[in-house]
């Protein structure tokens, strides 16, 4: 009730002239009030209809509210009478981007750029645009040149960090420490250079000690983006008279995103002393695009032992919920049952995936792109053991 009447006091307050109104509306605009600042503009423009200026204010509002439809058609009449006008130019190729007319964005924006001189705005509009596309490299020397005019755009920043983490080059350091039914400790270290636009190569290396055996791993791989929505990834690896970790490793991956899914499937072979398994996982994800993101993944696997020549098959779940706390720190809790526990599979699991598996994980990404984890799993397995795991992740990112 009192938020009525607060919403009925500002409307009151608003109309006792012209120009308190537009003042009014602006600061609750600026402040992040868009539903009472609309309110105001609105009811300007119904006493003034060639005011472009309320025109554009309307028309950003509800693009920030999400109504894109009404945002285009606003963008659009102030166009009409004013074809020349920058900012709704921009403000249509925003519009456009967020319906998914990437094409007819790049067309407004691209033919604006001869008009607009270095607009921050105009690059970084032009850099979404592009990331739209497909095409990181180009959205990258935009986001560059937006930066290189307001470099602290907390948006700007946040934008051209995310493209770097999807196209740039990495250097990655994990290692893990794990106790109770099992001892262990794993570091691994992975290299990635962009070699082409649409292919990204990587180079793996492994080592992990496990009750008293020392093993090591080598391998390499790529990202290779078939069209701006689809990657497939593949990864070769192996090592010789492995104990815990397989002597031969090969995953196929393919992911498509639309709008705010991705969809995938992933295939894997591993190869141990005694046993050879193939998982096969179907995989799930959703994108709230606010601060929400939840994953999901199903993996029948299948395991032939040497030794006995016994074939069996395990169904494994994963479920995975990620909060984005902040602009550089986001949390995840996982639930996982079966093979997905622990994923880093070696061969002292294979003959037991009944386990059930809880893990939390803190990431940090920092200006310097630099990104660092820490995870702690907890499992408990089918014969009522228990093991624990804690996971310190470190990656380093270039341009």
């Amino acid at each position: 009730m009192f938020g009525s009447f607060a919403v009925v006091l500002v409307l009151f307050m608003a109309c006792q002239s012209p120009q308190a109104d537009r003042a009014l509306a602006e600061q609750l605009a600026r402040s992040g009030r868009s539903v009472e600042a609309l309110a105001i503009f609105e009811r300007i423009v119904a006493q003034n209809p060639a005011d472009l200026e309320v025109r554009m204010w309307i028309a950003r509002l509800q693009l920030r509210l999400g109504r894109t439809d009404e945002a285009e058609a606003g963008f659009r009449a102030v166009l009409l009478q004013k074809p020349s006008d920058v900012d709704a130019r921009i403000g249509l190729g925003a519009t456009l981007i967020r319906k998914d007319a990437w094409e007819e964005a790049l067309t407004v924006l691209l033919d604006t750029e001869k008009d607009a001189g270095s607009n921050a705005e105009l690059f970084a509009t032009l850099a979404r645009a592009y990331r739209r596309a497909g095409d990181d490299r180009r959205a990258l020397e935009y986001y560059e040149r937006a930066l290189a005019i307001a470099p602290e755009d907390p948006d700007l920043r946040e934008g051209y960090e995310a493209t770097v983490r999807a196209y740039g080059h990495s250097i990655e350091v994990e290692g893990f420490a794990e106790g109770g039914v099992s001892d262990a400790r794993d570091i691994s270290v992975t290299g990635s250079v962009r070699v082409r636009p649409r292919f990204l190569l990587e180079g793996i290396a492994r080592t992990q000690n496990r009750n008293g055996s020392s093993d090591a791993m080598f391998g390499g791989g790529g990202i290779w983006r078939l069209n701006r929505t689809s990657n497939l990834a593949f990864r070769v690896g192996g090592g010789v008279d492995n104990v815990s970790l397989a002597n031969g490793d090969v995953t196929a991956e393919v992911r498509h995103y639309r709008g705010p899914f991705e969809i995938g499937f992933n295939f894997r072979y591993l190869s141990f002393t005694d046993v050879d398994a193939s998982s096969f996982s179907p995989i799930l994800a959703w994108d709230t695009g606010t601060r929400w993101r939840l994953a999901a993944r199903y993996t029948y696997s299948l395991s032939s032992f040497h030794a006995t020549g016994r074939t069996g098959g395990d169904h494994s779940a994963l479920l995975r919920e990620t909060f984005r706390v902040s602009r550089r720190v986001d949390t995840t809790l996982t639930y996982a049952y079966g093979i997905e526990s622990f994923e880093d599979l070696t061969a002292d699991r294979l003959a037991d995936l009944g386990g059930h598996t809880v893990a939390a994980t803190v990431r940090l990404r920092l200006p310097s792109l630099t990104t660092l984890a820490a995870t702690w799993e907890h499992q408990w397995r089918a014969n009522d053991t228990r093991l624990d795991r804690v996971t310190l992740l470190f990656v380093q990112r270039f341009r």
